[in-house]
């Protein structure tokens, strides 16, 4: 079987996408962090890793971008995934609840709605939306933000479904591995770039892309973290 890694444990929204991209007859490798998910496909102990790269709501997953400089893996497909939060407890009310564990990226999309229904939890960002459920049905007067599926896998009440604040709210995720991939002819392609720090610099990197009539659906620089206020262009 194809094994493939992704941000674990199970429940998360990176297992929904690894399975809706290579269904369910695969060996699903869970992951504690993004960085194992790389180091295993780079390792060969899986054949694909899937990672978030960025959400519509909060943007660009800073961690998966800086790993692909670091990784020498290819980009061999792209994973949209609608994200539909719902608000998991053993209690059966918000009325008790104290404590609120999520994924800080969840924590950020779900901002409003905590404020107006939740103004006095105390928030706890975790490792993963799946792990703030489990601890969840561990701890009394505690909730979670996380899937439905997660509901079902930790026996937790669903007290609210799509607490999101966006309706559209959507999760980019990337297919790692170490093969290139053959054209299919609706490919995208993406490149890092590094130019010199001066004025007029980014102008003359995009340049070429309006001249041969490319389309760039994105722009997005990282710290190269080899000096000061130097950068590279994703």
């Amino acid at each position: 079987k194809i094994s493939v890694s992704f941000l674990g444990p199970l429940g998360t929204f990176s297992e929904e996408a690894t399975i809706g991209q290579f269904g369910r007859n695969i060996d699903l490798s869970p992951k504690d962090s993004i960085n194992e998910v790389f180091n295993s496909v780079q390792s060969d102990s899986s054949h694909y890793g899937v990672v978030p790269v960025e959400n519509s709501t909060e943007g660009a997953i800073s961690r998966t971008l800086d790993l692909l400089l670091t990784k020498d893996l290819k980009i061999c497909g792209e994973i949209i995934l609608p994200i539909h939060h719902c608000l998991l407890s053993k209690n059966k009310s918000n009325d008790k609840i104290k404590t609120l564990y999520a994924h800080g990226q969840s924590l950020a999309q779900c901002h409003d709605w905590i404020m107006v229904n939740l103004p006095n939890v105390n928030k706890v960002a975790v490792m993963s939306n799946a792990e703030g459920a489990r601890i969840s049905s561990k701890e009394k007067n505690s909730a979670s933000i996380a899937s439905n599926k997660a509901a079902d896998l930790y026996n937790l009440n669903i007290l609210f479904e799509n607490i999101e604040d966006e309706i559209n709210n959507t999760t980019r995720f990337l297919v790692l591995s170490k093969q290139d991939v053959k054209p299919s002819g609706k490919d995208k392609t993406s490149i890092v770039i590094a130019t010199k720090n001066k004025p007029g610099a980014i102008a003359e990197l995009v340049s070429p892309f309006a001249k041969n009539k490319v389309s760039m659906t994105k722009l997005e620089s990282r710290p190269s973290k080899l000096g000061l206020w130097e950068y590279v262009f994703f």
